[in-house]
């Protein structure tokens, strides 16, 4: 898949393969293996159609929507406890895990709470292009790489870091480069700024060229032939 030979039947290959590895037995399967699962799917759809990114993008928009209506639901996410539960939960790995003294500066937890439901609830905002989705884009990835070194949840951080840069970021990074042309841009600037002579001086420069030429070598050679024809 990343060298693009024969993407989509690689791409069925490893959905089966990862199906039957982690989707199959729920012991080894949590929450990630299912979004990893449907953007395997997407891949075996039509990599290059832009249908297809229109899918991924809808996918993480109902994902974010979602889980942020459900925290808007229940009251402990807006006093900062499910968070201070979450960062607290034994998952082996964190570079940064959260000391159990942190819990008394409540003030962290509850700013940090209403943070992540705003973020998520507001999340369509992004299909509007501009600084709400390079704003997002960067509040998003933040909150996933602090989930990755508080809690060690290295996956599911870095494949929902990664689908939002191949839904958001890439897409229009190729557009703007494709689309503009430095040097082209250079010339039609350098010439907006050389400015145009008067006409009296235009007319004086005319004739000067005229004399020029006459007077040149090349001039005084082709005048010698009309005179002898």
């Amino acid at each position: 898949m990343t060298l693009r030979y024969h993407g989509r039947l690689a791409s069925i290959l490893l959905l089966i393969l990862h199906h039957g590895l982690w989707i199959n037995d729920p012991n080894w399967s949590y929450g990630v293996d299912y979004l990893a699962q449907t953007g395997l799917l997407i891949c075996c759809l039509s990599p290059k159609s832009p249908h297809t990114l229109k899918l991924l993008r809808w996918q993480l928009t109902v994902v974010y929507l979602f889980g942020g209506l459900g925290k808007a639901i229940g009251a402990s996410w807006y006093d900062g406890e499910a968070l201070w539960r979450a960062v607290q939960q034994p998952f082996p790995g964190a570079l940064f895990p959260i000391p159990t003294k942190w819990g008394s500066y409540k003030e962290i937890w509850i700013v940090s709470g209403w943070f992540v439901i705003l973020l998520e609830l507001c999340y369509p905002l992004i299909w509007r292009a501009g600084g709400y989705r390079r704003t997002f884009l960067a509040g998003i990835i933040g909150l996933h790489v602090n989930i990755a070194l508080t809690m060690g949840l290295y996956h599911f951080a870095s494949l929902m870091i990664w689908y939002n840069l191949c839904s958001w970021y890439f897409p229009d990074k190729n557009t703007i480069i494709s689309n503009y042309s430095p040097l082209e841009g250079e010339a039609r600037y350098l010439a907006s700024t050389i400015p145009s002579l008067p006409p009296s001086i235009q007319g004086k420069e005319a004739k000067v060229s005229g004399e020029t030429t006459q007077t040149s070598p090349i001039g005084l050679m082709a005048n010698r032939a009309n005179t002898k024809n």
